[in-house]
């Protein structure tokens, strides 16, 4: 699978099939992308995204990676039990174009 993040476009492309992303799941999912391989806990993806100052809570952040897979798919983002999440980089190859 090739999954492509265009940042100008705000567009994900997987095998060359454009998926238009609402905003917080599109900054969600190349959070993800800039680190594959890398864990990140609820809470760093929450402040990252929502801010310090967001009347969300943390639990939010489940929500999103749920419509993402329902999206983009469920190999996409991998749930490392009771730490977080992360982009499997040996299951996914992401191109950020900046």
């Amino acid at each position: 699978m090739q999954l492509v993040i265009d940042k100008e476009q705000y567009m994900v492309f997987k095998d060359n099939l454009g998926i238009v992303l609402p905003r917080k799941e599109f900054e969600l999912l190349r959070l993800l992308s800039l680190r594959p391989g890398v864990v990140h806990s609820r809470n760093e993806i929450f402040e990252k995204i929502w801010g310090t100052k967001s009347e969300s809570n943390e639990r939010t952040v489940d929500v999103h990676i749920v419509n993402i897979r329902k999206k983009v798919g469920k190999e996409v983002i991998k749930t490392i039990k009771g730490v977080g999440y992360k982009m499997p980089h040996e299951q996914v190859f992401v191109k950020d174009i900046e």
